[in-house]
């Protein structure tokens, strides 16, 4: 079976100057976001993660104390 001209498609999208501004605008957008979403886990979870670091360090000075004393 041979193709025709009704199934090549031969015409090329050109992209509107509104579709490009809209593109820059999301991208920007996204940008943005993504350094809000960055500074606030930075700010925040860090210090909790830190919190739970050392909450887990002294957890197990305390298992390790009590393991050598009941020895």
């Amino acid at each position: 079976m041979t193709q025709n001209n009704r199934h090549i498609r031969n015409t090329s999208f050109t992209p509107s100057p509104a579709h490009t501004a809209l593109r820059r605008l999301t991208k920007v957008v996204g940008i943005i976001l993504g350094m809000v979403i960055g500074i606030v886990l930075w700010v925040v979870v860090k210090p909790m993660i830190r919190g739970i670091g050392w909450l887990i360090s002294i957890l197990t000075l305390i298992a390790m104390i009590y393991f050598v004393l009941t020895f």
